[in-house]
């Protein structure tokens, strides 16, 4: 999953929403620089892109997507489950998702315990102009992200041509995509905030 899953699992402090997405940026920080909630989110976060990647319940997503999307198969999936969890919002969180979303990104903002990597920075200064994770609901919001994500790739993809095909694939999976989460849900390491 991408970022709004991630926070999805994490607490709503600081720590724990950069610790959430600090391992798409970074390295893991010198465990003395920084909180064990920064860390326990950290490897949350680690332990959560894991199970993404090998579990059965996302197998035939996987398998429909891979003839056209190769290599960057795991990339759309976690975009996808990103598109899953803003369509369907209300399922899996009882805040709205606006608020969700304008409430992280404010305690995100307020973390100041060592610089941030250049790129996080830049990130979630257009995330919250944007609102990037509310928009991950509208499938052109995310074809738009995996146009910019296939940018930066250095090999040859097609992840804006089937972009939107992508998202159908999704759509036809979601019960598979909604016993994921609810899975992730009910594993009890999970994180407070999550709709009970």
């Amino acid at each position: 999953m991408n970022f709004l899953g991630h926070w999805l699992f994490s607490d709503s402090t600081p720590d724990a929403l950069i610790g959430s997405l600090w391992p798409d940026f970074a390295r893991r920080p010198d465990p003395t620089t920084v909180s064990e909630e920064f860390l326990i989110h950290f490897d949350r976060h680690q332990t959560i892109d894991k199970l993404t990647d090998t579990t059965p319940l996302l197998e035939p997503l996987r398998v429909a997507l891979r003839p056209k999307l190769r290599k960057t198969t795991p990339i759309v999936v976690d975009m996808l489950i990103d598109h899953h969890l803003a369509k369907h919002w209300h399922h899996y969180h009882e805040q709205p998702l606006t608020d969700f979303t304008r409430s992280r990104y404010q305690q995100a903002f307020e973390f100041n315990t060592l610089a941030l990597p250049e790129r996080l920075t830049r990130t979630l200064h257009w995330m919250e102009v944007d609102d990037w994770l509310a928009g991950y609901k509208e499938p052109e919001n995310l074809v738009r992200a995996l146009s910019g994500m296939s940018r930066r790739i250095r090999f040859e993809d097609s992840m804006s041509e089937w972009g939107m095909w992508a998202t159908r694939q999704a759509d036809s999976q979601y019960e598979n995509l909604q016993n994921y989460i609810n899975t992730l849900l009910s594993i009890d390491s999970t994180p407070i905030n999550r709709k009970r």
